[in-house]
């Protein structure tokens, strides 16, 4: 594992029942919430807040393994979850060397590098919910 992975803060995280945890190492990247129509549904809310981690910094530790994906785009995005309790935990496109987290599946929040800096699909958000301000565009793509 690269040096500046090891050398950064390691995060817990998991589902609701526990049989999906993870640590993800590494400085966290985009936090931002998203009002598309699929996060909408998956969240059975108006949003769904998501960070990025390197792909590398990232361990399935719990006792269900990694997750149970879904291609929410198949051959681009797949979106994992617990089989069990059907928690949303993690995002990845194909490719990519990061790995998206649900915000709510980190053990920790309070990290002020983790407040979410925008809001995507804005045209899909619903109208009672003020949006999040676009103080930082996505830093990697």
């Amino acid at each position: 594992m690269p040096e500046s992975v090891v050398a950064s803060e390691v995060r817990t995280g998991g589902c609701l029942c526990g049989k999906i945890r993870f640590t993800v190492s590494g400085e966290p990247d985009y936090p931002h919430v998203c009002s598309c129509i699929h996060c909408q549904k998956r969240a059975g809310g108006p949003i769904q807040s998501w960070v990025s981690f390197p792909l590398e910094g990232l361990c399935w530790t719990g006792e269900g393994g990694e997750p149970t994906w879904f291609d929410t785009f198949p051959g681009e995005t797949k979106r994992g979850f617990c089989a069990v309790c059907g928690s949303s935990v993690a995002a990845f496109d194909y490719g990519d060397t990061l790995i998206g987290i649900n915000l709510s599946a980190l053990d920790g929040q309070d990290d002020p590098r983790l407040v979410p800096v925008n809001q995507s699909f804005r045209d899909d958000a619903v109208s009672w919910l003020p949006q999040v301000p676009d103080t930082q565009h996505r830093t990697v793509s």
